[in-house]
């Protein structure tokens, strides 16, 4: 960084705008209209309110001409009264027969013209909202965080309109005052920006401009003024809802809990109210927390956790309070380079499968945890304090166990307490804050005791700090804590995890404590960041101590980890002969465990343009030294990591046309030989207005030299690792299709059919610790043979010495699955929604070991079928 060179920029500085609004300072000001008689939302804008109301017209371009006047004239007009704020939007275009009226789903990529309202209600420079109208009168919003974080899945309750006729076409949006967290005052000043999409030319204009190599959008908002007697609002909602769910399942023989048929109902109730000025409080009783889109299917062979996205929607309203602990100030995060720094808020947690085992004949274990009651408060005071709190309690749950004539009930999950408290305040020139989340569990079984933490915590501070008036640079960090305590067989359980492997004998500083009753660590982090110019730098330092866990209500894993990365960056947005942008970035990073042995040292860089005919090509190249690798033997020896490049490369075609493509290809390669590749084409079909369709193959292939199996364990001679190469293929088809009926009411289908197989050959164990080299079973010295009727290797490790014969599983494998998963959704009036849902799961295995795309794809769609029916309806009660 100290080398990094000091580049200094010369900018335009942009015209003043022709403002007809009066300007209280620097910014520009919109003046909001108080009315008597609310307009009708109707799109026309011929109501009387209308035609008093200050008009704001001076749009400039971001694209395709940066800092011009826009080539189509736009007029804003703002009204509120006691209960809503409306806005008048009047959109002209030349061209009114170009205007794009494409169908879309609610926060879906519209591809359609649209008008945007930036909203700052509590003119704190840092968080807000946002609502889009399209030309099709399709609504979209989303929560604005940290300046420039948006949050889609954020859903207020409003009303809008639009109307078209020969000058182009207006948009009416009404949005109720009790949708906005507002500071207390009676004379109110907010930010306010609009943008405006227009699709036949590639141009969006902003009210409000700014360069694109500025960064900011809650900070980059003009002032809304005239806002008189509209503090905090009393907000009251309720939301009840009812459902029914027919599964349809393969009948198992003998299974008592499975008679290829079962039905469930449910009813329950959410209430959202106001609590002082700002807060909002979420309540539930008897959730439902069912999930309407099915997690995409995967193949895991690695020791870790795959990571899921939450859907459920009382999780992620106002989740962006939680999610941006570390994270203040910064706009970039997405330089990684093998970052192992933990989530420490993971909301998938609460509600999750029971994570405890039962044994019998047939187990019917409950899919999810029932939520007994949850609530949460979450807002802001006026004096920039963000307070977050997550309270739920999950239900003790039980599986059915059979065995011959035997019946009996398991505790597989314990009464559990989980909370969650978030605390952030902002300062002028940065802010401070924490996070701390705890879990209680009430274990009364051995099992339970010796699988599951009695108490978990978490207690994390963060901090960011501009070192800059303009907030261009800014230092971004964080420091956590956790405990864990239970009883001693669930502490060496998790000494022995994948997260940390305190049991690796050639690691000295861990080791494995069979009494320790409890676990600690810390993690760390802190960033160096350039949020906007042509020239951008990235550099972090970080690291996890090998105790630390958060995997009780967060997500993690790997500790016994440390690192650092710097990247330079430069990014060119104004057009030239070929491309409209362009950008590259170089990086160079780091990573070593606690015992300052290197793990990972990388250099790369990657570059992209988007031409001048909006087509978009990018790619990338690095390169990994040789080093080592702690986890290979899962617990065992340290060995070498071979070094290793790599690339990639993708084009896309442009977006706006009735077809367009993507095609991406990867590769890694190792100098031992082993290789990954990775080759994919999508296909983006739009043949009707309300249809769209996204579909297109992808192919992986993969042989990995030294695939771990097992450890097998010897009094004499210690223990053997033992490996075998892996070729691995894997097909998908990853398909969407989108009918949109009418702006409230969608159809929407996802299908993801996946071929995976797995051929092993080369079977061995490692030959010394540190290297990469390793002792062939069924060459000159030792013995392999195999059953193929059960499906097992026997293993001579030194044929006639006196090593001892082990056997291990075949592991070849042929994983075939299908997803279907069907979406019908009409919201018959605002916030009152109607959910049919079919979802689908097949799966397969047979001819293990063996590929043949027609013969699998025939097989899996012959395959019995698993199908669930749902039916669920809210009705939304509020103002």
């Amino acid at each position: 960084m100290a080398a990094t060179p000091v580049v200094v920029e010369a900018r335009q500085t942009p015209a003043p705008p022709v403002n007809p609004i009066s300007v209280a300072d620097s910014r520009p000001t919109i003046r909001a209209l108080r009315v008597t008689d609310a307009p009708v939302i109707d799109g026309r804008l011929t109501d009387e309110a209308w035609l008093h109301a200050p008009v704001a017209n001076h749009f400039r371009q971001r694209d395709p001409d940066e800092g011009q006047a826009a080539t189509e004239r736009t007029e804003i007009r703002v009204l509120y009264d006691e209960t809503a704020l409306y806005v008048g939007a009047r959109l002209y275009d030349t061209e009114p027969a170009a205007i794009s009226t494409r169908l879309s789903t609610r926060d879906g990529s519209p591809d359609s013209d649209s008008i945007t309202l930036y909203l700052d209600p509590r003119h704190d420079h840092r968080t807000g909202v946002q609502f889009t109208v399209t030309a099709a009168g399709v609504q979209g919003d989303a929560a604005i965080s940290n300046d420039t974080f948006t949050d889609q899945s954020w859903d207020a309750v409003w009303s809008s309109a639009v109307w078209h006729d020969a000058e182009g076409w207006s948009a009416e949006l009404r949005i109720p005052l009790s949708q906005f967290r507002i500071n207390a005052g009676d004379e109110q000043i907010w930010g306010i920006n609009f943008s405006r999409f227009i699709r036949h030319k590639n141009e969006i204009a902003w009210l409000e401009y700014w360069p694109k190599n500025d960064s900011g959008l809650a900070s980059r908002m003009m002032h809304l003024t005239g806002l008189e007697g509209v503090g905090p609002r009393r907000r009251l909602e309720f939301a009840p809802y009812a459902a029914v769910r027919q599964e349809l399942v393969e009948r198992e023989a003998g299974n008592p809990f499975n008679d290829g048929a079962r039905t469930f109902g449910s009813i329950g109730l959410d209430v959202k109210a106001s609590v002082g000025a700002g807060f909002v409080l979420d309540t539930t009783i008897n959730p439902d927390f069912g999930q309407a889109e099915v997690d995409p299917a995967v193949v895991n062979l690695t020791a870790y956790e795959t990571f899921f996205d939450e859907k459920r929607r009382f999780f992620i309203d106002g989740s962006e309070i939680f999610t941006n602990f570390g994270k203040g100030g910064a706009n970039d995060f997405s330089f990684g380079f093998d970052d192992s720094t933990p989530t420490l808020y993971y909301s998938r947690r609460i509600g999750r499968q029971p994570s405890v085992g039962a044994d019998g004949e047939f187990v019917d274990t409950p899919r999810a945890t029932t939520i007994l009651a949850a609530a949460k408060l979450t807002g802001k005071t006026s004096s920039d304090w963000s307070i977050g709190i997550i309270e739920a309690l999950t239900a003790r749950e039980g599986a059915r166990t059979a065995t011959g004539s035997l019946r009996d009930r398991t505790p597989v999950e314990p009464m559990s307490n989980y909370f969650v408290a978030r605390v952030q305040k902002e300062f002028a020139r940065g802010g401070a804050g924490f996070l701390t989340t705890s879990v209680t569990r009430r274990l009364d079984t051995t099992l339970m005791k010796n699988e599951l933490s009695s108490h978990a915590a978490v207690f994390g501070g963060d901090a960011f700090y501009f070192l800059d008036d303009r907030q261009d640079w800014v230092i971004t960090g964080e420091l956590s804590g956790s405990h864990v305590a239970g009883s001693a067989p669930m502490i060496q359980n998790l000494q022995r995890a994948s997260q940390r492997y305190y049991q690796r004998p050639d690691a000295p500083h861990v080791e494995v404590d069979p009494e320790r009753r409890s676990l600690d660590g810390f993690s760390g982090r802190v960033f160096l960041h350039r949020n906007s110019g042509v020239w951008r730098v990235n550099a972090a330092l970080w690291g996890v101590s090998p105790g630390f866990e958060s995997n009780d209500l967060g997500f993690h894993t790997r500790g016994d980890r440390a690192g650092g990365h710097g990247a330079l960056s430069w990014r060119k947005q104004t057009p030239d002969r070929f491309s409209r942008s362009r950008d590259w970035w170089v990086a160079k990073a780091w990573t070593w465990n606690f015992n300052r042995e290197v793990l990972t040292d990388i250099v790369m860089g990657c570059g992209s343009a988007l031409l001048t005919n909006y087509w978009q090509v990018n790619g990338c190249a690095g390169y990994g030294v040789r080093a080592l690798s702690d986890d290979l033997t899962r617990g065992g020896f340290a060995t070498e990591s071979p070094a290793s490049h790599w690339s990639n490369v993708g084009l896309s075609t442009d977006g706006r046309k009735w077809l367009s493509f993507e095609v991406l290809g990867d590769g890694l390669w190792n100098e031992y030989g082993g290789f990954s590749t990775r080759g994919s084409i999508s296909m983006n079909l739009k043949p009707l207005s309300l249809l769209s369709i996204s579909t297109g193959p992808a192919m992986y292939r993969s042989t990995n030299l030294a695939q771990y199996l097992r450890t097998e364990d010897e009094a004499t001679f210690g223990q053997r690792y033992v490996f075998g190469t892996i070729h691995q293929k894997e097909l998908t088809l990853q398909t969407r299709v989108n009918w949109i009926v009418n702006p409230k009411a969608s159809l929407q289908v996802y299908l993801q059919p996946l071929l995976s197989t797995g051929k092993y050959d080369e079977f061995k164990e490692l030959a010394a610790p540190r290297t990469y080299t390793f002792h062939r079973y069924g060459l000159v010295g030792s013995s392999l043979s195999h059953d193929p009727l059960a499906r097992t290797y026997t293993v001579d490790p030194d044929a006639l010495g006196p090593s001892s014969a082990f056997t291990f599983d075949d592991p070849d494998f042929n994983f075939k699955s299908l997803s279907v998963n069907a979406i019908f959704r009409w919201e018959f009036r605002p916030g009152s929604t109607m959910y049919a849902v079919w979802t689908q799961q097949r799966q397969d295995d047979a001819f293990p070991g063996d590929f043949r795309a027609g013969r699998d794809l025939a097989r899996l769609f012959s395959a019995s079928a698993d199908d669930v029916f749902l039916v669920k309806l809210t009705y939304w009660i509020g103002r």
